[in-house]
């Protein structure tokens, strides 16, 4: 399998929502940093989706060519970085203080938790979840 296998616009977003479902059912069988990986991928996969949304394309190689462009450097659109993905939307300065701290929750994702051999606790695990679906629908809203 390629990574480049799932890299169109539907992909993505139907990704990002089975991720949070799955993190979800993690969540609930109490393996808590699993359910936070996962759940750290639904943004990632939202901000993907919504961006070829914006800019009238299907994939993420296109994605990445559009981002450069704009940016004048290169960009890889298949970057874990919910930061840099962020930046690149312009709605860092529409957040209110709230949104902030939502995204700063979400902004400490790894991908490297899945190397965790730890299970993390219910607090974090729930307030993880709890930041990945406020940013989601500020993404829904604002991008």
């Amino acid at each position: 399998m390629n990574k480049r296998d799932f890299s169109g616009r539907t992909s993505q977003a139907k990704a990002g929502l089975k991720r949070l479902k799955d993190a979800k059912t993690l969540r609930d069988r109490e393996s808590w940093r699993g359910s936070m990986y996962l759940a750290g991928y639904y943004i990632e996969c939202k901000l993907k989706a919504r961006f070829m949304e914006m800019y009238d394309i299907w994939t993420l190689e296109e994605l990445e060519s559009k981002l450069s462009q704009r940016a004048g450097k290169p960009v890889s659109a298949f970057t874990h970085s919910i930061e840099v993905l962020m930046t690149h939307t312009g709605a860092l300065n529409r957040m209110d203080n709230n949104t902030r701290r939502y995204f700063a929750k979400c902004n400490q994702w790894k991908t490297d938790w899945r190397y965790d051999p730890g299970n993390g606790t219910m607090d974090e695990c729930e307030t993880f979840i709890e930041a990945v679906e406020t940013l989601g629908h500020f993404i829904d809203r604002n991008i």
